[in-house]
């Protein structure tokens, strides 16, 4: 833990100077570094995490994981604090074949792994999380997120088990307050962030009957072993439909080239699988066939599936004529965004769609109003003609982008572009946010808001729009009601979301946020702390007693290097933290002559409590009770030992007090994956006790002292 008066001061990175908030989670992220091996940061977007982590990065070696879009944004950065990082693709550890492209000495000798925009590896069954598991093993992690929950309340348990192994799922709220750090800026200007205003919601007229017709689609005929996709591709085609015209069209014609790339493959005999179906190239206007008999094995079933095809194929068909002769929906939301523009002269706008060819279509009717750009997968786009990614960043945000202000004839001010821009890059020069339609998770509207409301910004106030989906599109894919659900869930870490603040007014107050919970109780402290004018603590405890409705005890401890907030009373010892921030809320207690025997009693409780808790630690280990496998190892480590014969048996107490040492320590979600493994392994039990010494984590749990610097006695007739 960092001294007070450095966390109050600024600190120079390189030619960056680190903000106060920026230095005080520096302090709290080593700390909990320290206790559980890992920790995550999950600050508001905009508030610098990048730094953070790389002031963390002191002793090398460091890698650093994050979509390969933002390879440059993290060099740049390392360079610019003058360190040295090793990067690592997020998309190349979900190939089959990886290589982490990692000095393989650094590898095995550990060092920080940071992972950035961690909220890609929220779900453990996937290859990527796997293969970062491995990466993770034997070195502290820090993870970066500002939205660690996009979907359920384990994604949070999913990210923590990387280096917490099956641990994470039975954190306290003590513990979880220590190794999660988030803050959020409260009032406008709080830790250099602009205000954001409530967004406003933009209405579209819109035709009933084609969410009518997209629900009457015959299902389609799914490739070979691809299951039915009836129910998700109407659900899809209806959320294409509800960003825009030109994404439905694709979409249906799409569709009508899947069908006659099928039917060819079925009237040849053949039945394609998804991967032999994408040997036909799709164009425009046209399919290119393959040879069928060349990608695809041979069927004699394949007669009556034409129908199916066919008749799915004329439904499209049809409803494609129909889309054809409705009025233009994409004009109407054309200009409702040259309205925003106007409303907002001379600021600069980003308008975010889930489509590229939602995001090409407006281009094309917004391109002749003059300093416009598209950016999507398919590359970027101005007026002129096609110009490069970093170009079309720097035309529009030159200050963020470290660019020279362009010319006003190629200046941008108004950028579209699809989510590809959501994550991990500055746009700050901007000030308008316009979501074009809304995703399946408030995270995702949050990073796009987050590329503008950053620190840095030269704006006051950043304003955000959304285009509704409408009405009959709501109703059949429950977009807001989704978004509220989720909006929940992820309220164990972070506040209600800033872009969606109008969905939020019936999900109440949240003191499960352990988090937020955490920054009240920091901020009543240092408030305290300021008023007492407390030059140190080294002569323990300092004391005060207060007169009032309760009667019970806040302490500050030191357990091993780590302060610690206690509450209790006469019942025992609480280190809940709402129990916590209940007794730092109270008002109504008045000074007393100090209690000493109060003081005491309560010294002599906090001793106790954590003597017991020690001794349990001692007697079962804290990793050991976390899992199933952990438990069954420790029996098999007695059985062999207790089996031993007699001239064997001082070699076989040492390799046992080494094997469980490891599974005492510190375990990663791959170290527990390779206990598992070894649970139903052939071999003896020597090897396998010399397999499991080497699963756990350098860093084992070690007993900690515990030092009472402060108690201060609330004294009444009521329990708390």
């Amino acid at each position: 833990m960092l001294a007070q008066d450095e966390l109050n001061s600024v600190k120079t990175l390189g030619i960056v100077v680190l903000r106060p908030h920026q230095t005080s989670a520096v302090g709290r992220l080593r700390s909990a570094i320290n206790e559980f091996g890992g920790a995550l940061l999950c600050d508001q977007v905009g508030m610098g995490k990048t730094f953070v982590a790389l002031a963390l990065s002191e002793v090398a070696p460091v890698a650093v994981v994050a979509p390969a879009v933002l390879r440059d944004m993290w060099i740049r950065a390392a360079e610019s604090t003058a360190r040295t990082i090793q990067f690592v693709s997020t998309e190349s550890l979900s190939r089959r074949h990886r290589t982490f492209g990692l000095d393989p000495h650094a590898t095995s000798n550990g060092g920080l792994l940071i992972v950035d925009e961690a909220h890609h590896f929220r779900n453990p069954s996937t290859k990527r999380y796997d293969a970062l598991a491995e990466l993770a093993a034997n070195r502290d992690v820090l993870l970066l997120s500002a939205t660690p929950i996009h979907n359920r309340r384990r994604d949070l348990g999913a990210l923590l088990a990387i280096f917490l192994g099956s641990r994470a799922e039975e954190l306290t709220a003590a513990e979880h307050a220590r190794v999660v750090v988030r803050r959020e800026g409260t009032f406008p200007g709080e830790y250099g962030l602009p205000a954001i205003e409530p967004p406003q919601f933009r209405e579209l007229s819109h035709d009933d009957d084609v969410p009518r017709l997209l629900l009457a689609l015959p299902p389609p005929l799914p490739p070979r072993e691809a299951g039915d996709g009836g129910v998700l591709l109407t659900q899809s085609l209806v959320r294409q439909w509800a960003s825009s015209d030109a994404a439905i069209h694709r979409a249906l014609v799409r569709r009508l080239q899947r069908a006659v790339a099928l039917t060819a493959a079925l009237e040849s005999g053949t039945y394609p699988s998804m991967s032999e179906l994408s040997a036909w190239a799709a164009g425009d206007d046209c399919v290119q066939l393959a040879f069928s008999e060349m990608v695809a094995q041979r069927s004699e079933l394949t007669d009556h599936l034409v129908a199916t095809v066919r008749s799915h194929a004329d439904a499209v068909s049809a409803l494609l004529q129909r889309i054809k002769l409705r009025p233009g929906r994409d004009i109407e939301t054309a200009n409702t965004i040259r309205s925003i523009r106007r409303d907002h002269g001379g600021l600069s706008v980003v308008a975010f769609s889930q489509y590229a060819d939602t995001v090409d279509a407006l281009f094309k009717l917004l391109a002749p109003d003059g300093h416009v750009a598209s950016l999507s997968g398919r590359g970027a786009h101005v007026f002129g003609g096609r110009i490069s990614r970093a170009d079309a960043i720097a035309r529009f945000a030159p200050e963020a982008a470290g660019a020279s202000r362009p010319h006003w004839s190629e200046a941008v001010t108004l950028l579209l572009t699809t989510d590809l821009l959501s994550e991990g890059v500055n746009l700050q020069d901007a000030a308008v946010v316009v979501h074009l339609d809304m995703p399946w998770t408030p995270a995702r509207m949050e990073q796009r808001l987050g590329r503008v409301a950053r620190m840095g910004s030269r704006h006051e106030c950043v304003f955000s729009y959304v285009v509704r989906p409408p009405a009959s599109a709501e109703t059949l894919i429950g977009v807001e009601r989704v978004l509220r659900e989720k909006m929940a869930a992820s309220g164990i870490v972070v506040d209600q979301f800033q872009s969606l603040t109008c969905l939020a007014d019936d999900l109440g107050p949240d003191e499960i946020n352990s988090p937020r919970i955490a920054e009240e109780t920091r901020a009543i402290l240092e408030g305290w702390l300021k008023a007492a004018e407390f030059t140190c603590l080294t002569n323990s405890p300092v004391s005060a007693t207060l007169c009032g409705e309760f009667n019970g005890f806040l302490a500050l401890c030191l357990i091993g290097a780590r302060h610690q907030l206690v509450a209790g009373d006469d019942n025992g010892i609480s280190l809940e933290p709402m129990r916590i921030l209940r007794l730092m809320r109270l008002r109504d207690f008045r000074e007393s002559a100090n209690d000493l025997g109060r003081v005491s009693s309560a010294g002599e409780l906090i001793t106790r409590h954590f003597e017991g808790l020690a001794l349990t630690d001692a007697r079962h280990g804290a990793q050991s009770t976390t899992s199933p496998s952990h438990r069954s190892a420790l029996h098999r480590i007695g059985t062999i030992t207790s089996r031993s014969r007699p001239h064997e048996r001082a070699r076989i107490a040492s390799l046992a007090a080494r094997a469980r040492s490891s599974l005492l320590s510190r375990m990663g979600a791959h170290a527990e994956r390779r206990l598992e493994i070894l649970a139903s392994a052939s071999m003896t039990d020597e090897n396998w006790m010399h397999r499991v010494a080497e699963l756990g984590h350098s860093g084992a749990i070690q007993p900690q002292t515990v030092d009472v610097k402060a108690i201060l006695v609330l004294r009444g007739d009521k329990k708390l």
